[in-house]
Parts: structure tokens; sequence; C-alpha cells
């Protein structure tokens, strides 16, 4: 699997699991631990190169854990 397509399959994970959750993007923007809606709209996209900080947050968010968002 190349890079960009490991990218575009976490960006999809975190996009469905969100949507199950009922959340858009910018109740990810907000709380203890915020996620900038640009970033978060490049990170589903697969156009970004998410850290593990952001990994965390968008975990804590979903209340999921961040294998979740990286099993790919």
């Amino acid at each position: 699997m190349k890079f960009e397509d490991f990218l575009i399959k976490i960006g999809s994970n975190i996009r469905k699991l969100r949507l199950q959750k009922g959340f858009n993007q910018e109740d990810l923007d907000s709380g203890d631990y915020p996620v900038p809606v640009r970033t978060l709209q490049e990170i589903e996209a697969g156009r970004a190169n998410l850290t593990m900080k952001s990994v965390y947050k968008i975990a804590k968010h979903l209340k999921v854990q961040p294998k979740d968002i990286i099993d790919v």
C-alpha cells in the first residue's frame, strides 16, 4: 500500500466514525481537545500527514481508541 492510500484510509475511518457518532467537523473544534476544522478537512480528505497528537485528540472527541482510527 502506498503512503497516500494509507492516509486516505485513515481519513475515511475518521469520517465514518465521526458521522456514526453524529458529529460534524465543527464539533471537533471545541472542548478540551480541539482539532481545527481546516485540519480535520485535510485529514479526512487524505491530504494531511496527521500527527499522533491529532489522532489522540480525535479519538478523545469520538470516544474511541486510537487503534480504531489507524486500523486499515
